[in-house]
């Protein structure tokens, strides 16, 4: 899977498409998927700019969103999102457990794990300040400055929901750094370009302590985020002196910014190899695939990686084949790596030091003949190279996890949820979960079932909180208590004024309310209408999506 991460989006997507148009133009791939690390900033009118926390400079009267939210244009890779600190608050906060907000642009929630084919994606919105972890979300709309503030700073309870997964995660994708990472990679060159992060490395309040723990304790194999303005690369070894994690932050899209990187991820064995045959075979530079990033300490801990890897491999093959491996005999490798850039070009290409670490490796399974076929690869072949179809599914550890602890959050419960104790799911929580889940379509890869999100066409994706009362409806989950009865009111008008056309920048509720015609949220399943390309969502097919879905379509991948 090629994916193109990007750090902080700040509405800029026709920029960022074309980016990557000019990108698969020029070396003959297709991004698969699309990676924003937060400041999304996903206005579609006047009164997501008011809910914006973004200095009256910056702000724009519309920004690139609007097009694709209104169908004027539409994305062409699958794109997927967390929330920064610069947000349309009240867009988001409606998709607590993510949702679609237009076309092929998905919002992963505020913090939430899915399965994008065999890939397992963490997520986290937001960013940490110690003194809101602890607080509730008592943020309403109309927000002030204040508000707008906190309503994107994380809390316990989502920490504390990410503690709880035990199975392997593969990648994370959050928007401010794990505490400490940075220490983990060339901090000489980290201070050199941003001499003002000196103080908070001293003290140890760069990142987020509590994402620190995560790193350690879920061990994923990448880790992406963004919110510093800088591209950063490190490599965090853990304490078993084995497992990795290849981390990588992405300046802000801008042009002559180090904003975007396109990675070539493959899973052999159930385990993520990054890959470069998507480059020209023409691009090996000059230091024989070693990176000049890090200085001869890095260097050396990459090596131990690549041997530690390259033994593992050793391992599994003899394990596989029942056969010993001749002595002295080492995997054969790849001494493969992109070309450098200029400065102002976009980093696609650009030797990183995740592409170092998994360079001896990449040749690592394959048999003779796979290489040679490899080397014959021509270019009119790769360009022929479509787009692979991706699906977001439900995890269904995750899912248990929430049927074990929603109650904290539920409107029925008056329990502090960021100071109760979570619990990790019982046997029980499981079952459920699957029973559920057997009425919803799924798609079969590599034998295993995969449970699909709803489509963006059913409900709308315009209709947020419906969408939102979906995913309650299917698993049977309690409406959550960040709402208050004028914050509802407010976002049925938006549904209503959507469905009759009527401009969205004067809401009136205060008229409605004199004339004795509150709205109320409507009902799932009332709004499913097809997008405005009379497309299939990637997710589903255009009908209702009513929690009780049958099981007849069920497809299957292979490979």
């Amino acid at each position: 899977m090629i994916i193109a991460v990007v750090g902080c989006t700040h509405g800029e997507l026709n920029f960022i498409y074309a980016t990557i148009e000019k990108l698969e133009q020029d070396n003959n791939f297709k991004v698969d998927l699309l990676i924003c690390c937060g400041d999304f900033e996903c206005v579609r009118y006047g009164v997501d700019n008011d809910c914006l926390n973004v200095p009256n400079k910056y702000k724009k009267e519309e920004n690139d969103f609007r097009d694709y939210f209104t169908g004027k244009k539409k994305a062409k890779v699958l794109t997927i999102f967390i929330g920064g600190n610069h947000e349309a608050v009240n867009v988001l906060k409606q998709l607590y457990y993510g949702g679609w907000v237009a076309p092929n642009i998905y919002f992963l929630g505020y913090s939430n794990i899915h399965n994008i084919n065999d890939f397992r994606i963490c997520s986290l919105s937001g960013i940490y300040k110690k003194y809101n972890f602890y607080k509730r979300y008592n943020e309403h709309y109309p927000y002030d400055e204040i508000s707008k503030v906190s309503s994107y700073h994380i809390r316990k309870y989502e920490i504390e929901k990410l503690k709880l997964v035990k199975d392997k995660v593969d990648i994370v994708i959050t928007h401010d750094w794990p505490n400490n990472i940075e220490k983990h990679g060339d901090m000489n060159e980290l201070l050199r370009r941003k001499f003002h992060f000196q103080s908070d490395i001293y003290n140890n309040t760069l990142g987020n302590p509590h994402t620190e723990f995560l790193l350690n304790k879920l061990k994923p194999y990448f880790w992406f985020s963004s919110h510093l303005h800088v591209k950063y690369s490190a490599i965090f070894l853990h304490s078993d002196k084995k497992n990795y994690t290849r981390f990588l932050s992405l300046d802000k899209a801008e042009p002559r910014k180090h904003f975007i990187q396109i990675l070539n991820i493959e899973k052999r064995n159930n385990i993520p190899y990054l890959s470069f045959d998507h480059l020209p075979k023409s691009s090996a530079n000059e230091t024989e695939g070693k990176s000049q990033f890090f200085n001869d300490d890095y260097e050396k801990l990459l090596q131990h990686v690549e041997d530690v890897q390259r033994k593992d491999a050793q391992e599994g093959g003899q394990a596989s084949t029942g056969k010993e491996a001749p002595k002295g005999e080492d995997v054969p490798t790849e001494e493969e790596a992109p070309k450098e850039n200029t400065p102002g070009e976009s980093n696609a290409q650009e030797n990183t030091a995740q592409g170092n670490t998994a360079q001896g490796n990449t040749a690592q399974g394959n048999t003779e003949q796979e290489n040679t076929a490899q080397e014959n690869t021509t270019v009119e072949e790769d360009a022929t190279a479509e787009r692979k179809q991706l699906y977001i599914c439900y995890d269904e550890e995750w899912l248990a996890i929430l049927k074990a602890n929603h109650h904290l959050l539920a409107e029925g419960s008056d329990k502090d949820y960021n100071l109760e104790k979570l619990k990790y799911p019982s046997k029980e929580d499981f079952e459920y979960i699957q029973d559920k889940l057997k009425n919803l379509e799924n798609i079969s890869i590599k034998g295993k079932d995969y449970y699909l999100v709803h489509g963006y066409n059913n409900p709308s994706y315009k209709n947020l909180w419906e969408q939102r009362q979906v995913f309650l409806n299917r698993f049977d989950f309690e409406e959550l208590r960040m709402y208050d009865d004028f914050e509802r009111l407010f976002f049925a008008e938006e549904v209503r004024k959507m469905d009759t056309g009527l401009p969205l920048d004067n809401p009136k509720l205060a008229e409605d309310q004199e004339n004795g015609q509150e709205g109320k949220p409507e009902e799932p399943g009332q709004n499913n209408q097809t997008d405005e390309h009379g497309e299939r969502s990637p997710n589903g097919d255009n009908t209702p999506h009513s929690g009780n879905e049958s099981n007849q379509n069920k497809l299957s991948i292979d490979s």
